[in-house]
């Protein structure tokens, strides 16, 4: 038994855990009241859950799609997401039977949500026939595929999850929308390495964002480390719908400025602390002082805080906002801070700029300041570090009051059939490839 004076220091230790870090707080106390329940957190649930299927020979007279997506729900529709619908609706308008297969066991989906939410991000007038969602989340009813089947993985879980079945299937092939460097979601660790090891598989890339493309090659990551695979990976760059992301008619004279913090404090990429501390400097700084500014949060989901930025200045979580709200959003502030470290731009940063406020972000990698100043003179980019992000700060709240603002949107496709135009034929042909087991698939 420890001694009194071990047992107080003890003691005290773990009250300066609980201040500093309450996530490890939590860890050590779960680790001693439930160790199994504590060992079960250490995998990743996702990857160890598996896919729910039966190949079922009756489907083999007509092969599908089948685009893997682990959940389907109105707070999940963030720009990835709605990339994935998007790719689906353009192949199943070409001929092709897409299913949107959810696969956790949590993800089944609202058939009426689901069609509303296509209908509006499509800007479809009719719901294709050859689209449908299925689940394949439950082990007591597993999904029917076809032997001849293809599948879509769409996040490094959803490529693990293949593993099993494929080698069951005629079709071992398998496409796979890469919308970021998944590994970078992860600290080093397992997940780290499983996500990293699904570039290694066999598939056919489609690649969301040219930047993304060039980084995967320059760090040549799994197959893109060969030459011909890399030169055979289908890219585009992504839509920013203006019917949405616009500017705004006309500024309301008697509302505050606004600024938006991109801030998902689940999503360690964000930079939440970098941002934080950032916003803080800037405001001791005096950046905000001469106008009426405001300070909202967006994009946590409930799990973002109010935070004191000093000064009598407060960040303020917003409530999570529909497609239409999220827009609204966008066009009635004026700078959106987003840091992102990623080879990928983030979708708000484009969808800001387009808006007609100021983006500040921040540079990686193959993701230069100079490549996303070609996108948009409304993008302010800078290194990302704390120095680095004031100063973008300050030079994009400067613009704002000078009404420096490029009115030009920006260099981006304006809707999914220009930004898929490439991609899908390319998609259409290698999927009757593999499916007749010709070459070139």
């Amino acid at each position: 038994m420890p001694s009194l004076p071990n047992l107080a220091r003890k003691l005290a230790a773990h009250l300066r855990l609980l201040r500093s870090d309450p996530e490890k707080f939590a860890a050590n106390l779960l680790q001693l009241t439930n160790p199994a329940r504590f060992l079960e957190r250490l995998i990743d649930l996702q990857t160890a859950t598996p896919m729910h299927v039966r190949i079922d020979g009756g489907l083999a007279t007509q092969p599908a799609l089948n685009v893997l997506q682990p959940i389907l729900s109105p707070v999940s529709m963030t720009g990835g997401p709605n990339t994935i619908i998007n790719v689906a609706f353009q192949l199943a308008r070409e001929g092709i039977p897409v299913r949107i297969v959810t696969t956790r066991d949590d993800g089944g989906a609202d058939q009426d949500w689901f069609r509303q939410h296509l209908l509006t991000i499509t800007g479809a007038t009719q719901y294709p026939p050859l689209l449908r969602i299925a689940f394949a989340g439950d082990a007591a009813a597993p999904l029917p595929i076809g032997p001849r089947d293809v599948f879509l993985a769409t996040h490094w879980t959803t490529a693990q999850q293949l593993k099993p079945i494929l080698p069951g299937m005629a079709v071992r092939r398998f496409f796979y929308l890469i919308q970021d460097f998944e590994p970078g979601f992860h600290a080093w660790s397992s997940n780290y390495a499983l996500a990293e090891e699904t570039y290694s598989h066999d598939f056919i890339p489609v690649i969301n964002e040219r930047l993304l493309h060039d980084y995967l090659v320059a760090q040549a990551v799994g197959r893109f480390a060969e030459a011909d695979f890399a030169a055979r990976s289908l890219v585009f760059e992504p839509a920013i719908d203006t019917k949405l992301f616009h500017p705004a008619p006309v500024r309301d004279p008697a509302r505050p400025r606004r600024l938006l913090f991109y801030a998902r404090p689940t999503n360690p990429r964000n930079m939440l602390g970098i941002g934080v501390h950032a916003l803080r400097q800037a405001v001791a700084d005096g950046v905000f002082a001469g106008g009426n500014w405001e300070f909202l949060a967006i994009g946590g989901r409930g799990s973002m805080p109010e935070l004191d930025l000093g000064h009598g200045r407060i960040l303020r979580p917003s409530p999570w906002a529909d497609y239409d709200g999220y827009a609204r959003q966008l066009r009635e502030a004026d700078i959106l801070l987003c840091p992102m470290l990623s080879p990928h731009t983030s979708y708000p940063v484009l969808e800001m700029a387009a808006s007609g406020g100021i983006a500040v972000t921040n540079s990686f990698a193959t993701k230069t300041v100079a490549r996303l100043a070609a996108i948009s003179g409304n993008i302010v980019a800078s290194q990302p570090t704390i120095a680095g992000f004031t100063a973008a700060l300050a030079e994009a709240a400067g613009r704002i009051t000078r009404g420096e603002l490029a009115s030009t949107p920006p260099n981006l496709p304006t809707d999914w059939n220009a930004a898929l135009a490439r991609v899908t034929p390319e998609m259409v042909r290698r999927f009757h490839a593999l499916t007749r087991g010709q070459p070139g698939g």
